[in-house]
């Protein structure tokens, strides 16, 4: 009689989450990117112009812009972390989520108008959803 082999299969589940994650920053990255553009469209008015107020606005909205770029760049890091099966991309991602609701907050302060709910609620459910590997304990078990 020959000893039994079991064979123990790795969980799908957080390559999955990883890269849906990671396509889902390609929504922060265009919105960096139109920010960047809408900035750079601003700044250029107001120099031509002599506007300084039209400037500081380019100039805001740049910054926004490229705080949105590295945010989302930083999303698929961790996202590919998570495909990886490292806990690290998990909470990389949850403060990536977390950084977006406050630029969220930020940005309606800035424009003076009403907070916007649904990126808050999206982001939290976006966090439900990145952390399943660490709540299912037939993949967190496999998570580095």
């Amino acid at each position: 009689m020959q000893p039994q082999v079991v064979y123990e299969t790795k969980s799908s589940l957080p390559v999955v989450v990883g890269i849906f994650y990671a396509i889902y920053q390609i929504l922060p990255i265009l919105a960096g990117l139109g920010f960047l553009l809408g900035g750079a469209f601003f700044g250029g008015l107001g120099a031509e112009y002599d506007d300084s107020e039209a400037t500081g606005i380019g100039a805001i909205m740049a910054g926004i812009g490229l705080f949105f770029l590295i945010l989302g760049s930083v999303g698929i890091w961790s996202g590919v972390l998570i495909a990886q099966r490292k806990k690290l991309g998990v909470h990389i991602a949850w403060g990536t989520l977390g950084l977006g609701v406050v630029l969220s907050i930020i940005v309606t302060t800035l424009l003076e108008t009403t907070p916007d709910i649904l990126t808050m609620v999206c982001n939290g459910i976006c966090a439900l959803f990145v952390g399943l590997p660490l709540m299912i304990s037939s993949a967190s078990q496999h998570m580095e």
